[in-house]
C-alpha cells in the first residue's frame, strides 16, 4: 500500500512539474520578439581622383660600388626630369631599395655581379599626367614601370556612403516584407556589418610594355575606369 501511495505521489509531482515547464515555455515564447532578418546591399561606381605610378631603376655591375653609383646617377636624372615637368618632392617618394650580389650559377661561393633596384612612387591627382610621367621617366633612364594604380583620396568617405546606402536598402526590404505580413517595424534588434570594399584599379601590363618603347612618337596612352564601391550588412528588425 505504501508503495502504491508513493508511486501515485510521484506521478502527481511529475505531472505538475511538466505542466509548469510547459507554462513557462509558452510564456517565454510569447515574450520573445517577433523578428525578420534582411540583408542590405549597396554598389556604385566612382571616378578615381588619384593615381600612383611605381617606377623602377635596375642597374647591374661587376662591383658593388659601380652598381650603387650608376643606380643613384640614373635615379637623380629621373627625379630631376620629373621635377622639370611640374612635379615636386610631395609627388615623388622612394618606395623601395634593394641591393644584392648575384652568385655564379656553377659556384655559389663566387659573386659574378651586384644589382641595385630603386623604386619610386609618383602620386598625382591629374590622371592626364600619367602618360607624360611614364614617358619622362623612361626617356631619362628608368627601365621598369611596375604598376599604375587608380585610387580614391578619401576612401573612408565612400565607405561610409556605401554603408548608409546598404542600411537604407535593408530598411526598404524590411518594410516591404512587414507590410505584406500585415506588420510594422518597431525596432532594430541587431546589425552585422559585412564586407565594405573599394576597388583600386591596377592598369594592365599593356601600358607598361608600351611605355618601354622609347622610340614611340605618341605619349603612353593611359585611360582610367570608374572604381566599384560596395557594402553588405545584415539587419534583424523587430515587428509588432
Amino acid at each position: 500500500m505504501k508503495k502504491l501511495y508513493a508511486a501515485l505521489l510521484m506521478g502527481v509531482f511529475v505531472f505538475c512539474f511538466s505542466f509548469g515547464q510547459g507554462a513557462v515555455s509558452a510564456e517565454t515564447m510569447r515574450n520573445e520578439p517577433r523578428t525578420i532578418s534582411v540583408q542590405g546591399n549597396s554598389d556604385f561606381a566612382v571616378a578615381p581622383d588619384q593615381v600612383s605610378v611605381e617606377i623602377g631603376i635596375e642597374t647591374t655591375s661587376k662591383t658593388a660600388q659601380e652598381a650603387a653609383q650608376s643606380n643613384a646617377a640614373v635615379m637623380t636624372k629621373v627625379q630631376n626630369a620629373l621635377y622639370g615637368i611640374g612635379l615636386t618632392e610631395k609627388n615623388v617618394k622612394t618606395s623601395s631599395y634593394d641591393f644584392y650580389p648575384i652568385y655564379n650559377k656553377d659556384n655559389d661561393q663566387v659573386i659574378d655581379q651586384y644589382r641595385a633596384n630603386n623604386t619610386i612612387t609618383v602620386t598625382v591627382s591629374d590622371i592626364s599626367q600619367v602618360g607624360g610621367i611614364i614617358d619622362t621617366a623612361i626617356k631619362n633612364g628608368a627601365n621598369n614601370v611596375n604598376s599604375v594604380t587608380f585610387e580614391l583620396k578619401d576612401a573612408q568617405k565612400y565607405k561610409e556612403s556605401a554603408l548608409k546606402s546598404a542600411i537604407l536598402d535593408a530598411k526598404g526590404k524590411a518594410k516591404v516584407i512587414a507590410s505584406e505580413l500585415g506588420k510594422n517595424i518597431v525596432n532594430v534588434v541587431s546589425v552585422t556589418e559585412g564586407n565594405v570594399y573599394i576597388e583600386n584599379y591596377r592598369a594592365s601590363s599593356d601600358i607598361t610594355m608600351k611605355s618601354m618603347n622609347v622610340e614611340m612618337a605618341a605619349p603612353t596612352p593611359v585611360t582610367a575606369k570608374k572604381l566599384d564601391v560596395s557594402a553588405k550588412l545584415s539587419v534583424v528588425f523587430e515587428i509588432d
